[in-house]
């Protein structure tokens, strides 16, 4: 071993003795000082301290996994609020605790009502931990069992990178989730509010791999979506993430939940044309990905399902739910959204496999690639054509609200298959991506 060698070692040596020693000073300080984490009924002390400046090792130290090895998991469940232990309890049932931070509730303030996410309540905050010198604004959301189902499904499928950890809310003892605050809205309020400022197509693949990637995670830990549309894809320092895993469950049950409940919760048009049939599997997700591939350049937004129920009458031509070849693309795109949208699902690709074609694809793009002023001229047209349908739609029935999740019984479920005119190959995606 050359000095070099000897060197690199010593160092890490070194700090890897920082990091003990540092993990050791803040758990002394926590024990100390309790109150100041809102952790005084599991660690009891008389101590007062004014907090100075933090680091993220003590954050670390607040984790529900660190403080269950260091005060036993049953004492921490225990100590916790009586309305919050048997969820406190299922983290751990569920390894949860490794992504779970402790937040005293004395952090958050100027605490707003924004809207119900899926039956629990979300509230917007803004948090002022004492080792962060400028405050933070997150999102809280009451923990429910559905929530922890969130939780749970994104802990199996890859790191939770939006929620942050859990408080309780001193006057009422609810669980709540701290999530980190999506800064730029959801994908379907950017297709809404920019749809010509987003035309490159270097860009759109790579959203397109991002979001693939997202879903071949999820579906390598055997588990289905089930309600993937743009509303659910947030936007976060210029990065996309699949959320709200509410209604996921595993692949293998999928079928079976769907076929006894004869219910599917879900948003038209994005429910595969299977799943009427009580069938939902991994490749219904990627139905739902491909009219999103497909929005991406035509920029399509859908209105409410009561339009499109009145509109079923009319031919498909006229319909502003129609999904048809967009003008001016390369071959390659059209072929990405044609065999997600394949009628048998087993003709559609899985997520890994998509995403190797589109890794391959977005490699090989210029950093800049415009789109042909024909899919400008149709983003253009659909949009007015929407526009036209909705201000004569309102006139007769009211004011048209968003298209949203709703609980469609299988035998009321409309179909939607007709809807979209594509080129279809009817063949497995291996075959037809090579053809």
């Amino acid at each position: 071993m050359n000095e070099q060698e000897l060197e690199l070692l010593y160092t890490q040596q070194l700090n890897d003795e920082l990091v003990h020693q540092t993990r050791q000073a803040i758990t002394r300080l926590v024990e100390l000082y309790p109150q100041e984490f809102g952790l005084e009924a599991l660690i009891p002390s008389t101590r007062r301290f004014q907090p100075t400046h933090w680091s993220f090792l003590w954050r670390q130290q607040l984790s529900y996994k660190v403080l269950g090895e260091k005060y036993g998991i049953e004492k921490v469940i225990n100590t916790s609020h009586p309305r919050a232990s048997k969820a406190v309890r299922q983290l751990f049932i569920d390894d949860l605790d490794r992504y779970m931070q402790w937040f005293p509730w004395g952090w958050f303030s100027n605490m707003q009502f924004i809207g119900a996410g899926g039956f629990s309540a979300v509230y917007a905050t803004l948090m002022i931990p004492p080792y962060d010198v400028q405050p933070t604004r997150v999102a809280l959301k009451i923990v429910d069992d559905k929530v922890l189902n969130e939780i749970s499904v994104q802990a199996k499928a890859f790191l939770p990178l939006l929620f942050q950890g859990l408080t309780v809310c001193e006057s009422t003892g609810d669980l709540m989730m701290v999530m980190k605050m999506s800064n730029d809205g959801n994908l379907e309020d950017h297709m809404q509010q920019m749809p010509l400022e987003d035309l490159d197509l270097k860009t759109i693949t790579g959203t397109i791999l991002r979001l693939t990637v997202n879903l071949a995670d999820l579906h390598k830990a055997e588990t289905c979506h089930r309600n993937v549309h743009p509303r659910n894809i947030m936007c976060t320092d210029s990065d996309y993430f699949l959320v709200d895993y509410r209604f996921s469950t595993p692949s293998r049950e999928s079928s079976s939940v769907t076929a006894l409940t004869k219910a599917v919760y879900g948003r038209l048009p994005y429910v595969a044309p299977e799943v009427r049939r009580g069938v939902y599997t991994e490749k219904s997700d990627i139905y739902s990905l491909g009219i999103i591939i497909w929005q991406l350049v035509s920029k399509v937004v859908f209105p409410s399902p009561d339009v499109l129920l009145d509109m079923s009458k009319k031919s498909v031509s006229e319909n502003v739910y129609r999904i048809e070849p967009v003008p001016g693309l390369p071959a390659w795109y059209e072929k990405l959204y044609v065999a997600c949208l394949e009628p048998r699902p087993e003709n559609r690709p899985d997520a890994a496999e998509l995403c190797r074609v589109l890794q391959n694809i977005h490699d090989t793009l210029d950093f800049s690639v415009p789109l042909d002023p024909r899919v400008t001229a149709y983003i253009v047209a659909r949009r007015a054509e929407v526009a036209d349908h909705l201000r004569t739609y309102s006139k007769v029935k009211g004011i048209v609200s968003a298209s949203t999740t709703r609980l469609y019984t299988l035998s009321n479920l409309p179909a939607t298959d007709h809807f979209v005119s594509l080129p279809f190959q009817n063949m497995p995606f291996r075959l037809a991506w090579n053809s």
